[in-house]
């Protein structure tokens, strides 16, 4: 019985151990094709161990996530309290939009002295390095010069030490530059240079004769015709030195600031030709005669005083100079405004406001056949723009403007100034370039803006003039808003039907004023035969 029951167990145990065991045998078809098709189907098998597992995963993500969303608040707070104190500087670069414009090159390096450390030393080819060479060991004498004038009798080196107190500030100002004491050396014969200047120039005797400041290129060259080439590097974007550094050495140099300050002023009104003095005309003296019969207040010539704390260098003085208005032309823009703002009032459809944000540029021949008449504007100012519309015509207003060799320079240094990041706030210099530029496509644009006075050309051609406000303005920004209310005005005025009819009737038929003469005789005949034809019918 023993023996049978062992037997029996090891049966069993060959059963258990045969059951365990992998399946080799091949399985019937049918259940094959079962277990292929779901062979994917992961079954959940509810073991402690997978439990475990999963809670660590979705620990691992929830603790992955909430790091995550730290970190986008991290984020957000740096964004919500990010304050930029980096400070731009006053002096800088000429944004490389413009400079690699191969017609502007040339605008925007200097040809004779360099100031600041943008240009100091540069390699350039050899002739030009020869001149910039010459004025670089002319600011030494003139150094001297200067502390002689001084009236003050200070000694050189408390000159010096004024200006190196300002060295650190001065050098914030540019982009780049030296960072040693030759830095304050540099800004010390700059700044000796451009006031000795400043002072030569305004002396008409040594103007003439150049007694003072000897050419340093050759004796047989004469000291005068080399005075428009260094204006013209005074007025450069990247040839700046900083009116801080100024201010310091017209304290030494003058008994107050305000001969200082009235030095530049007379300067700037000299060089800056670019606008012309208001011509003394005929109309302008009988109006200040029947002021004064009237008992009314004459304005005055206007007083233009720069101030030295607010502008940062002399190319912003020109600006300041160049775009800056008198109350009498803050009022009447603000009565413009109203005017307007009335108009907006009683056009009030979603049609007229749609259709009246749209408008078009008309160059000058095109507005002369519209019946737009164009006459010089009373200041030097180039925001002095204005329109007035009439019965039958209209009435378009514009600053002079004097162009000569340095226009082009001038006014693509001031577009640059305004591009600048920190700059000005707006865009009136370019704006006035771009809308010149509307106004001139053709030669006759510039010789019917030559006849009206408003262009003085001493360039060339009237071909070239209009080609340099088209190659001026390629590349500009304009503000839309500076000159908005402006062409709205002409649009309104060239969409009238009358208006333009009327223009091209008179311009067709009453261009000459012997055909208005013989309109008025036929208009004086027919009148007469008129009177003779009703006093033969009712004489009786």
């Amino acid at each position: 019985m023993t023996k049978v029951g062992s037997n029996r167990r090891r049966r069993r145990l060959k059963k258990r151990m045969a059951m365990a065991l992998p399946l080799s045998l091949p399985l019937p078809p049918r259940i094959s094709k079962v277990i292929e098709v779901n062979k994917n189907v992961e079954i959940p098998i509810p073991d402690s161990s997978t439990r475990a597992i999963e809670d660590n995963r979705s620990d691992t993500q929830i603790s992955q996530e909430s790091s995550n969303n730290i970190s986008n608040d991290e984020w957000l707070i740096s964004v919500k309290n990010y304050d930029d104190k980096t400070v731009k500087p006053q002096i800088q670069r000429i944004p490389s939009l413009l400079r690699e414009k191969q017609s502007n090159k040339k605008c925007y390096d200097p040809l004779v002295v360099s100031i600041g450390p943008y240009h100091h030393g540069k390699q350039l080819d050899s002739h030009h390095e020869k001149q910039l060479d010459a004025f670089e060991k002319l600011k030494i004498p003139i150094a001297q010069k200067f502390w002689h004038a001084c009236e003050n009798k200070v000694s050189i080196e408390q000159i010096y030490e004024a200006v190196a107190r300002e060295g650190n500030s001065a050098r914030e100002c540019y982009e780049e530059g030296p960072t040693d004491e030759s830095f304050n050396k540099m800004m010390f014969l700059d700044a000796c240079f451009v006031l000795h200047f400043m002072s030569v120039f305004e002396t008409e005797s040594n103007y003439s004769n150049g007694t003072d400041m000897k050419n340093p290129l050759g004796p047989l060259l004469p000291w005068s015709s080399y005075l428009t080439f260094v204006c013209r590097d005074l007025f450069l974007l990247e040839n700046q030195i900083p009116s801080q550094v100024l201010k310091v050495l017209m304290k030494f140099r003058f008994k107050n600031e305000s001969e200082g300050t009235m030095l530049i002023q007379n300067f700037l009104d000299k060089m800056t030709t670019i606008m012309p003095p208001q011509e003394r005309t005929h109309t302008n003296a009988v109006k200040k005669v029947v002021q004064r019969m009237m008992g009314c207040s004459v304005q005055k010539k206007e007083e233009r005083k720069i101030n030295m704390d607010e502008c940062h260098h002399l190319l912003h003085l020109v600006r300041e100079q160049l775009i800056g208005s008198s109350p009498e032309d803050k009022n009447e823009k603000k009565s413009v405004k109203c005017l307007l703002y009335l108009d907006q009032l009683v056009g009030s459809s979603p049609e007229y406001k749609k259709e009246k944000k749209w408008y078009s540029y008309h160059s000058v021949t095109e507005l002369k056949s519209a019946g737009i008449h164009f006459r010089p504007s009373q200041t030097n100012h180039v925001t002095d723009v204005k329109f007035k519309s009439h019965l039958f015509s209209g009435t378009l207003t514009l600053p002079r403007i004097m162009v000569d060799d340095t226009t082009k320079p001038l006014l693509l240094n001031l577009a640059a100034y305004e591009m600048c990041p920190g700059g000005p706030s707006d865009f009136r210099i370019m704006s006035y370039i771009c809308l010149m530029n509307s106004l001139i496509d053709h030669a006759d644009d510039v010789k019917e803006l030559r006849r009206k006075r408003i262009l003085v050309n001493n360039l060339g051609s009237d071909d070239e003039l209009a080609q340099l406000f088209n190659e001026i303005s390629n590349g500009l920004v304009f503000d839309p808003k500076e000159y908005e209310d402006l062409m709205l005005q002409i649009q309104k005025h060239c969409e009238s039907k009358a208006k333009v009819w009327m223009a091209e009737c008179i311009h067709d038929h009453f261009s000459s004023p012997w055909a208005f003469l013989a309109f008025l005789g036929a208009i004086f005949v027919i009148f007469l035969t008129a009177v003779q034809t009703y006093f033969a019918v009712f004489s009786h």
